[in-house]
Parts: C-alpha cells; sequence; structure tokens
C-alpha cells in the first residue's frame, strides 16, 4: 500500500488527470475507487481496502489483481509528469526530456523511420551540448552512426563514429570519477572507525579525479572532484580548503569552465558560508551570509538549514541584536512546524544559548524553559552531536540560580560523561571546558580562583583546533565566550 500511495501522490500532483484512470463507458470502476480511495487518505493499508472494496482480506486475488492492474498504470503515468509542478531543476527538466526523446529515438529505429529518428538526435544533441549532458550525447550518436550505416551515407556515418568515440572516451573518464565519488560518499555514511579507514587514500583519490576532471572536461567530472574534496576537507578539518575550493568553485562557473546549467549555486553558497563558520572566519562569513541570503527562499527547508549557520555566525561574532533577528525571523515563519523535530530541538538550544548570553533579551524569564528537562537529540552512536551543548546549558542554568546542590550533582556527571564520551582527540575542546565547569564548583564559585587555576585550561582551550565535522561536538558559542561569561556570573554573584 506504501508503495501505491507514494506513486499515486506523485502521479496525481504531477500529471494531467484525464490521462489517470480513464473510466470507462462513464462508469466508476473498483481501479477509480482503489485510486481516489489512496490518493484521499481514505485507504491507510492493504486491510481497509480489501475490506472496503471486496468485503475481503489483502490475500483476495480479486484485490491482488486490482492492485496490480493500478500500479501498472500508474507506473505509466510517470511517463507523463509535468515537472514544472514538481518544482524540478531546470538541467532535470532538460535530462528528463533527453530521456524521453531518446525512448521514442529507439521505438522509430525499430520501425525504420531513420529520418525522424536523426531529426529527434539533433534536438537531444542540442540539449546535451548546452546542459554537458555526455551520457545523453553518447546515446543519441550511437544512434545516428546506426541510422547512417542503414542508410549508406558513409560520409556522415565517418564523421559521426568519431565523434561518438571521442563521447564514449569522455563518458568511459565519467564513469571512473563518479565511480570513485561513490566509493568515498558510502564509506563516509558509515562509522567513523570507517571514516579513518578511508582518510589516508583520499589525497590519492582527489589527484586522480582532479586529472579525469581536466582530461574530460565535463561538469560530471568536476562534480566528483569537487563533492569529494570538501567531503575530504570537511573530515580533516580544512575548511580554509573548502572556502577556497566553493570560491573558485563560483569564479569558475563565472568564467565558463563549469557549466552554470548543472552547477549547484544555492549549494556552493551553502557551504561557502558554512566553511567560514567552522573556519572562524566570522567576519567574511557573514558578509557571504548577508549577501547570499535572498538566494534561499523563506520558508523552504534549505531557507531553515542555511539560517542555522547565519545564526551560529552572528551568535560567534557575539552581534547579538543580529542573532534576535534571526531566531524571529525563523521562528516566527509560518513553515517552522514543517521541519523535522531534531531540526526544532536545535533552534530550540539555539534559542536558549541566545537568552543565556544577551543582556537586552526582551523575552520574559517565565517562557526560559529548564534546560535540564530537554531530552537530547537523537545521533548516530559515533557523533556526539549536542549532547555537550545540553550539558553546558543545564550547568549555567543552574549557576545562574545559584542552585549549588544541583551543580554539586552535576559534577558528578559531567566527570562520568568525560570519562566515558571524550576519550579522543577530536573531543579535546569539549573536555577541556567540561573541566572548568567543574573547577568552577571544585573552587566553591570564587571566582578570583577559577580565573587564576583555570587559566592553564582556559589557554590549553584557546590552542586546540575546532576538530573535523565527521568527529565534532557542536560548538553553538565558542567555548572561550562561555568561559568568559561563567566568570562575569561568578562576579556579579560574589557582589
Amino acid at each position: 500500500m506504501e508503495e501505491l500511495y507514494k506513486i499515486a501522490k506523485l502521479v496525481t500532483k504531477s500529471v494531467n488527470l484525464s490521462l489517470v484512470l480513464p473510466i470507462a463507458n462513464s462508469r466508476y470502476g473498483k481501479e477509480d475507487a482503489l485510486y481516489d480511495g489512496i490518493k484521499k487518505g481514505i485507504y491507510s493499508s492493504d486491510e481497509d481496502a480489501a475490506r472496503s472494496l471486496y468485503n475481503s482480506s489483502p490475500n483476495d486475488v480479486r484485490y491482488k489483481m486490482l492492485k496490480h492492474r493500478l500500479k501498472k498504470k500508474l507506473l505509466n503515468n510517470l511517463l507523463f509528469l509535468d515537472y514544472s509542478k514538481l518544482g524540478s531543476k531546470g538541467y532535470f527538466v532538460k535530462d528528463q526530456a533527453c530521456l524521453l526523446m531518446l525512448q521514442q529515438a529507439y521505438i522509430l529505429k525499430l520501425n525504420y523511420e531513420f529520418d525522424v529518428v536523426l531529426s529527434l538526435v539533433s534536438k537531444i544533441l542540442t540539449i546535451a551540448e548546452e546542459y554537458d549532458f555526455t551520457n545523453h550525447k553518447v546515446a543519441a550518436l550511437e544512434l545516428s552512426v546506426a541510422c547512417y550505416s542503414e542508410k549508406g551515407q558513409l560520409k556522415q556515418f565517418n564523421k559521426t563514429l568519431t565523434d561518438f568515440e571521442m563521447a564514449l572516451k569522455k563518458r568511459n573518464l565519467e564513469f571512473r570519477a563518479i565511480n570513485m565519488f561513490q566509493s568515498v560518499s558510502v564509506n563516509l555514511k558509515k562509522s567513523v572507525t570507517a571514516r579513518k579507514r578511508l582518510l589516508p587514500n583520499i589525497p590519492g583519490m582527489l589527484r586522480t579525479l582532479e586529472e579525469l576532471w581536466h582530461e574530460a572536461k565535463t561538469f560530471a567530472t568536476f562534480e566528483a572532484y569537487y563533492k569529494t574534496s570538501i567531503s575530504y576537507y570537511e573530515l580533516t578539518g580544512s575548511f580554509d580548503k573548502i572556502v577556497e575550493m566553493t570560491v573558485n568553485a563560483g569564479k569558475w562557473v563565472e568564467e565558463g569552465i563549469i557549466n552554470p546549467l548543472r552547477f549547484e549555486s544555492n549549494y556552493n553558497k551553502f557551504i561557502i558560508v558554512y566553511a567560514h563558520l567552522r573556519n572562524k572566519d566570522y567576519a567574511n562569513g557573514l558578509v557571504y551570509a548577508e549577501k547570499f541570503s535572498m538566494a534561499f527562499k523563506e520558508g523552504f527547508l534549505n531557507w531553515f538549514a542555511y539560517m542555522e549557520n547565519y545564526f551560529l555566525l552572528s551568535m560567534h561574532s557575539n552581534q547579538l541584536s543580529l542573532s534576535e533577528i534571526l531566531l524571529h525571523k525563523v521562528f516566527t515563519n509560518s513553515s517552522f512546524h514543517k521541519i523535522s523535530n531534531t531540526a526544532k530541538e536545535r533552534w530550540s538550544l539555539y534559542q536558549m544559548y541566545y537568552r543565556v548570553l544577551s543582556l537586552n533579551s526582551h523575552t520574559s524569564k517565565e517562557v526560559f524553559i529548564n534546560p535540564y528537562n530537554l531530552s537530547l537529540p537523537e545521533y548516530s552512536k559515533d557523533k556526539l552531536g549536542f549532547n555537550v551543548a545540553i550539558l553546558i546549558l543545564q550547568f549555567i542554568y543552574f549557576l545562574q540560580k545559584e542552585d549549588s546542590e544541583a551543580l554539586l550533582y552535576r559534577i558528578e556527571s559531567l566527570k562520568k560523561y568525560i570519562l566515558t564520551h571524550l576519550k579522543d582527540t577530536f573531543s579535546l575542546r569539549s573536555k577541556t571546558f567540561l573541566r572548568l565547569l567543574i573547577l568552577t564548583v571544585t573552587e566553591d564559585f570564587n571566582v578570583d580562583a577559577c580565573r587564576s587555576k583555570g587559566k592553564k585550561l582556559y589557554l590549553k582551550l584557546i590552542d586546540t583546533p575546532t576538530p573535523g565535522d565527521a568527529y565534532a561536538e557542536i560548538e553553538i558559542v565558542p567555548y572561550e565566550h562561555l568561559w568568559e561569561h561563567i566568570l562575569s556570573i561568578l562576579e556579579k554573584q560574589a557582589t
């Protein structure tokens, strides 16, 4: 039922409904009833549908045959999708247009309509050249070679065969590059251990990918090199290299080195802002964030993701007035309820960190949610995510309340968390900062003692670089800023 629902939803949204399930002799049959029931959400399971239509179970042969016929018709109608209704990107629409014309051309070739085939091939090649679709170029030229052979046109045959062989060579280079990228990608989706094992091999793969791009000069080979480079630099924490790669990519598009019709400009803009944040180049990051903000349509999922990086840049730059504006934009957006629960939880954390740091927040204290009651976001076992951010927020909350009993209890939890989860070198910043938190309690909240005895840990924190994204605990606010904020709390409490 789930498979049928997905296909029906796609077809209903994008196909002229007169082409779907035409009602024979103006009668409303069981196929129509099943289709309508799925489309309108009346049938949520096979049991519901079978009981309604046949007063039987899903194992009824009549119901199984009905499902089979409906699925076949719906799949056939996928050929008539209107991609403009789906909001598909321009290059995807052209890609599908080429596929449709190729299918038509193959059918016509089997029926010996060679002139019509060559007419279609000419259109395919025009689009393939404009959008750098090497795969479609190869398929179209292969059809041309076959047609000229059948028509006995030797001159056109020889010329087209040469073009076909050149296109095929480029396509083979693309296959190598794409397969190499896919190999890296699939390994990065596994555990941290798998990623670490892959790391030493990636520099050699990057050199090969760059060579393949320069040899083939196609968009597909560039994209494989570009995306693999970003993944590698992110893993190693080389965010300055990501900045260099993404800025260069923007220039290459402008210079025509990369096909602008295929290049994901918004993705590149997103990564530029993200890389500046992780590279701690906050000033330039904010310049880019503001410059690119209009490229992301408000309320769309990628806009919310973009705003996260924009907000974090403002917090790391200590521009709290900007942070407040960005928070207001996000929380008042009518599409906020559509984002995932994990994303909502992150935004709640961001909001609470803003409230902790802001001296001029207009939010009443009654609205402040006790962070201790927050459930931890669900992340993979080998990625810490926001756990430390929540522990820190809980600690600051109790520190502001001057609840020494709760803080004494918390330091035992912090010590246990350090021993259990922060054993690797990439956790050094989080480990160091949690030790500073423990110090505030062991020094009985004496600001002078905390500042003096914490100086060594604080300097160690400054000298410890942010690790790559694959391993990094998230710092919503730089730990250095949070330590200064904690000392200011202790100072106020001492007066």
